[in-house]
């Protein structure tokens, strides 16, 4: 089941993908991005992993 968190993911993941491999950005603004969407993706993680206490894969 695709969730929230697993197209957020998708969505963030192909972004930083393709950003790189493009001219959309100059070279100073793309280290801003990836700190930016490293920081999004780290701060959901977190949430999810503790506020929620909701993972995929559970033992």
């Amino acid at each position: 089941m695709m969730t929230t968190f697993h197209v957020i993911h998708i969505v963030v993941g192909l972004w930083l993908a393709l950003v790189n491999a493009t001219n959309i950005l100059t070279e100073s603004t793309l280290a801003w991005n990836n700190l930016v969407l490293g920081l999004i993706v780290a701060g959901y993680n977190v949430y999810y992993l503790f506020a929620r206490k909701n993972v995929d894969v559970q033992s």
